[in-house]
């Protein structure tokens, strides 16, 4: 169906506009500036060391501060992690690490990318298991 200026000006057709919900904007506090550079000293260096250590090959890494996850991977190859990270103890920032680099090979959770992360982090489940205590702040 083709919609025409005429269309909408005799009320034929209402446009529905939506407003974008605002983003949650996260304080900069002297803390987060300071987990922000320990982050980006350290995350991309580790990430680096563990694609090619198990053979993943990525665009670009970014340092973000979310609320929703702790890290995240595009369809582009680019991964994302959360500044967060840097509270965990080093095997869970690895394990976090690994899980997004098996989504450049799976953009799923499905059984290919589980056996995927087995293979290169055999104790992936008790890992996620202790992630989850853990809270984003």
């Amino acid at each position: 169906m083709k919609i025409t200026l005429g269309d909408i000006l005799s009320g034929r057709v209402r446009i529905v506009v939506r407003r974008r919900r605002a983003r949650r904007k996260l304080a900069e506090t002297p803390e987060v500036k300071q987990l922000r550079a320990e982050a980006k000293a350290y995350l991309p260096a580790r990430l680096k060391e563990l694609a090619e250590m198990n053979g993943f090959r990525y665009n670009q890494v970014r340092i973000k501060h979310n609320v929703s996850n702790w890290g995240s991977c595009s369809v582009k190859g680019n991964i994302n992690l959360n500044l967060n990270l840097m509270r965990l103890p080093e095997e869970l920032r690895d394990y976090v690490m690994l899980h997004e680099l098996c989504h450049l090979k799976h953009m799923n959770h499905g059984p290919e990318f589980h056996a995927l992360l087995e293979s290169v982090c055999p104790d992936h489940l008790a890992l996620r298991k202790r992630l989850r205590e853990y809270k984003l702040i």
